[in-house]
């Protein structure tokens, strides 16, 4: 799956790719994409940091990457989770946004990490969401709904003490909260697409991978 955004290229795999933590396996598949050599990748705990390897940030513990543009191909991990990209003109972010991170912050986390790498306001970046669980095949109980205030657009009753939760509207409204104006949704739900991997679809196992380079 390609996309195109701001200028930087945009690719998602498939589960045909395989599990995209084998190096081997995502080499392959990087290669495929047509991706540059030297994707960067953190080694996600679904939390809310945010590294800047250029500065000497390490990758252990990370969800989310700045670099500047241009720069690496930056590239994160997702079985439902989004994968959120921002886009400046001389910058370049992308993080893993799971309800956990989502809840905690990792999309005013991103923003400010690359507010520190570019010179350029939020409202002239690009946001782009990748694929990821949509909110009609997302019930949640109580531990998600009171983790935070979730904005009113991305909830749907659900059965009794339960939601659906539309995880990339509420990453839209953060960035939108942010200061960005231009955001894309990719469209693409995981646990409804055959040919992605979901979680909550198919149980643990094999993720996807989301990865972002200048064109």
């Amino acid at each position: 799956m390609r996309w195109r955004a701001a200028g930087v290229e945009l690719a998602f795999s498939t589960a045909a790719d395989g599990d995209q933590r084998d190096e081997a396996l995502r080499a392959a598949w990087l290669g495929r994409a047509g991706c540059p050599p030297g994707c960067l990748v953190p080694v996600q705990v679904h939390g809310i940091r945010i590294a800047d390897p250029a500065a000497g940030d390490p990758l252990d513990g990370a969800d989310g990457l700045v670099a500047p543009r241009p720069g690496p191909p930056l590239g994160v991990f997702g079985a439902d989770c989004p994968g959120l990209a921002l886009i400046a003109p001389d910058a370049l972010g992308l993080a893993h946004c799971g309800w956990r991170g989502t809840a905690a912050g990792i999309v005013p986390a991103l923003v400010a990490a690359l507010a520190r790498r570019s010179r350029h306001s939020p409202a002239q970046w690009t946001a782009f969401i990748g694929p990821g669980i949509s909110g009609a095949r997302y019930e949640v109980d109580a531990p998600v709904l009171t983790a935070r205030a979730w904005p009113a657009p991305a909830l749907a009753p659900g059965a009794p003490g339960r939601a659906w939760l539309d995880l990339p509207a509420a990453i839209a409204h953060d960035c939108s909260a942010a200061g960005l104006t231009r955001i894309e949704r990719c469209g693409v739900c995981t646990a409804g697409d055959p040919r992605l991997r979901s979680r909550r679809r198919d149980g643990a196992g094999m993720v996807g991978m989301l990865a972002a380079w200048a064109g």
